[in-house]
């Protein structure tokens, strides 16, 4: 299973969803389905985004666990 730790990353940062959506442009409502893991299909193109703006890296937005 892979979990998606954007919101846990921004809490850790102090970063909000607007601030994310002003910076990047990504859509406020899929910004929320990704931060409350409702969003299962986010392509890299907005992970690059995220991470870019984060500045951060693949794992620590992403989370792998065995299922």
């Amino acid at each position: 299973m892979i979990k998606i730790k954007l919101r846990e990353l921004m809490w850790d940062k102090n970063i909000t969803a607007a601030e994310i959506n002003r910076a990047t442009g990504l859509n406020k409502a899929n910004l929320s389905n990704i931060m409350h893991n409702k969003h299962t299909n986010v392509g890299l193109h907005t992970i690059n985004m995220l991470c870019n703006y984060m500045n951060c890296g693949l794992e620590d937005i992403l989370e792998y666990t065995p299922d």
